[in-house]
């Protein structure tokens, strides 16, 4: 009997029928990572326009406003695509996947081809601009450096010239120190200027704007010794003869959020391990930034390779009993364990980091981790496993996207397994698993970060940090004005603010400062923000 198709007809229309299911599967993920790209280039076209100066040129300007205006065409047409399949809940509905599936995915790839393209041309123009500017004032630099010079070579031979040395009068000791110390620093701007200067054009303005890290570490290198983000080393090399003023310095999210200060704690159900460790890392940071000021870096959340995603789910489908689902609180002896019972270890900075940690829930390992996270730091061999496998499957379903080019670092930093469930364990076992954790993070902080131990307690250094968790539906300015409201408290109170998000319903303000000035700041921001 002849039904008018053959088998090649029903392979075809299976394997069409098996692309559609997966493109409805993926269809929320996908959604989120356009929602980020969106978030990203809109933010830094924010910055540029902010930071472009109000006397350049009108034929750059006018250039500079119309390749912007050409980024925010496609931004807009991208944008209205996400907002038309969420629903009030920001949530993707069974319906819409189908939608989004079969309607709007070839355009949001096309759409995203030509965002890259155009962001390029405005990057690539930015950059030229920069280049001719720090060339036109190179003549000035070199004169006023070379005149300098004069000046302190004529002082020195007249110094020598002396036949005694005075206490206090020309070509004294002091007066020759001055002078040494004079001709150092010339010879330091004269290092810097030759640095900018000789190097080429970074291969980096090449890339496309969803390769976030690179664009918002452009953004943040300036800051990042004054700021105190990631590798001091770094901003070291970059500025060797500047010194950074550790409180001075006030920004908001968009200066600081830097991805590469982004770490993630794993084990296997995100209830003891990774909740110490958490925990320790965040006092770590507040204990480093009261002592000098410095943000070690910027996002530390934990995590359970066993607990349960959807991205998991599809990595793990032929091992049914192996997930377990999300929405534990953390194990009350590890948080009864990392709080310690030493009454001189307390402080209003580790009851904040203590309450906050307590409200976790546990949770699993999203796709979106492995290129917003850094390092990923496992505490036994076993995790580590699984978390590599869980990052080949990553780059074989989302290899191709530009985004997932560098994935987080995956770091074993001991192989702490527990025995038996943390509630069972006792107090010298439990303090043992503490201290082992504490050392492998010391470990991994003095590697990465250059970290020291503070020569103060979190109590007894220059500063002071306050953290207060904001629901979002409890704000009522918009984005735009939060932002400027927290940048003119911040400048009024001389404290600095740093935002980012705390689970998917809050935010979490962190405010550092001086003692004096903390409950001023932190009642201007309850009186601004609600």
């Amino acid at each position: 009997m002849a039904f008018g198709f053959g088998v090649g007809d029903i392979i075809a229309l299976t394997t069409m029928i098996v692309k559609t299911i997966e493109d409805i599967h993926d269809a929320p993920e996908e959604l989120q990572d356009l929602a980020e790209r969106v978030e990203l280039v809109e933010i830094t076209l924010e910055s540029t326009h902010e930071k472009l100066p109000h006397n350049a040129p009108a034929r750059n300007m006018s250039n500079i406003v119309r390749l912007k205006d050409r980024v925010k065409e496609v931004l807009s047409t991208i944008k209205q695509i996400v907002i038309k399949y969420r629903d009030n809940e920001g949530r993707v509905n069974p319906f819409h996947r189908v939608m989004y599936s079969v309607g709007d995915k070839r355009e949001v790839v096309k759409l995203v081809v030509k965002l890259g393209e155009r962001t390029k041309n405005l990057t690539d123009f930015l950059l030229v601009q920069t280049w001719d500017s720090t060339n036109q004032i190179r003549p000035l630099i070199e004169q006023v450096l070379i005149q300098t010079r004069s000046d302190q070579e004529l002082a020195k031979d007249q110094s020598r010239r002396k036949d005694e040395i005075a206490t206090c009068g020309p070509g004294s000791q002091k007066e020759t120190d001055i002078q040494t110390t004079g001709c150092n620093q010339v010879d330091q701007v004269q290092a810097v200027l030759d640095h900018i200067l000789q190097t080429e054009r970074s291969s980096d303005s090449t890339l496309l704007p969803d390769q976030e890290d690179v664009s918002i570490e452009k953004e943040t290198v300036v800051h990042l010794g004054q700021a105190g983000i990631g590798d001091q080393q770094a901003a070291k090399a970059a500025f060797p003869s500047r010194k950074f003023d550790p409180i001075s310095y006030t920004a908001g999210r968009n200066s600081l959020e830097d991805p590469k200060g982004w770490i993630m704690v794993i084990d296997s159900y995100n209830e003891v391990r990774s909740i110490i460790a958490q925990t320790y890392l965040e006092l770590v940071r507040i204990w480093t930034v009261n002592n000098s000021g410095k943000w070690l870096f910027n996002r530390v959340e934990s995590a359970g390779v066993r607990v349960e995603t959807k991205f998991a789910k599809r990595c793990f489908k032929s091992r049914s009993d192996f997930l377990v689902t999300s929405g534990k609180a953390p194990e009350s002896a590890a948080l009864k364990a990392i709080s310690g019972k030493k009454p001189y270890f307390q402080s209003d900075e580790k009851s904040d980091i203590l309450t906050r940690i307590a409200q976790h829930r546990s949770r699993g390992i999203d796709n979106w981790h492995f290129r917003k996270y850094q390092y990923m730091l496992c505490f036994d061999r076993s995790v580590y496993e699984t978390v590599t496998t869980l990052a080949k499957y990553c780059t074989k379903k989302y290899g191709d996207l530009p985004s997932y080019a560098n994935l987080s670092k995956i770091v074993l930093i001991k192989d702490i397994r527990l025995k038996d469930a943390a509630a069972n364990l006792d107090a010298d076992a439990t303090t043992k698993l503490v201290e082992s954790i504490k050392d492998g993070l010391k470990s991994f902080l003095k590697a990465e970060y250059h970290w020291t131990r503070p020569p103060l307690s979190v109590t007894d250094g220059p500063f002071r940090t306050k953290q207060i968790v904001l629901p979002k539906i409890d704000v009522k300015l918009s984005p735009a004005e939060e932002e400027a409201k927290l940048n003119e408290i911040s400048t009024k109170t001389d404290c600095r603010i740093r935002v980012t998000n705390e689970r998917f319903d809050s935010q979490l303000l962190t405010i550092t400062g001086r003692s004096e000035a903390l409950s001023f700041a932190s009642s201007l921001f309850r009186e601004a923000l609600f």
